[in-house]
């Protein structure tokens, strides 16, 4: 003889089962739900990989736009090059203004971007010409504002061969010691 249905049990069982249905659907849908996001997706240019790789700067709390940048590949030679920024802003950000000052031998090229309108999705990628006047390390500093707000950034240049940026300043060979002009001094004035 059967033993009587235990009802309680089989209420358990079919949540249990449901659930597991409900897994499985959701298991074959992942690989469509990606399409559906929008504003998920990075920007095309962000997503390049290698020596064109754009890097995200880190912000500071409070910043109205996020900036990655794509310094060129180091170490450069003396004439013209590009440094790329790709731009993010917040919610009701439509446009950027950027303003740039260099240090060390770079030139800023007149047709650099100064105003740069988002677009629907808040996003833009500017290149930045700049002219590499001699060797050695150089910065190439952005300022950005975005309705009000301000921020800035620097972006490093290496120009010149490898060996020479990386190169130690050493001591001359005198046992390790550096030799320096030395004056003795007491209360009274200078000694003789």
């Amino acid at each position: 003889m059967r033993p009587p249905l235990n009802t309680p049990a089989v209420r358990v069982r079919a949540p249990r089962v449901a659930a597991a249905r409900l897994a499985v659907l959701l298991a074959a849908a992942l690989p469509i739900l990606p399409a559906c996001a929008h504003d998920a997706r990075q920007a095309p240019a962000a997503t390049a990989t290698g020596a064109n790789a754009f890097v995200a700067h880190p912000g500071k709390p409070g910043d109205l736009v996020a900036v990655s940048v794509r310094a060129p590949a180091a170490p450069l030679a003396t004439g013209p090059t590009s440094v790329g920024l790709s731009l993010r802003g917040s919610p009701g950000v439509t446009q950027v203004e950027l303003k740039y000052g260099v240090e060390g031998a770079l030139r800023v090229d007149a047709a650099s971007p100064t105003v740069v309108p988002l677009d629907a999705q808040r996003r833009a990628v500017v290149e930045v010409p700049l002219t590499v006047l001699g060797t050695g390390v150089h910065y190439l500093n952005v300022y950005v504002t975005a309705n009000g707000r301000h921020s800035a950034l620097s972006v490093r240049v290496d120009a010149g061969q490898a060996s020479t940026l990386n190169r130690k300043q050493s001591a001359p060979d005198q046992g390790g010691f550096v030799v320096l002009p030395a004056q003795e001094t007491r209360s009274g004035g200078t000694a003789r």
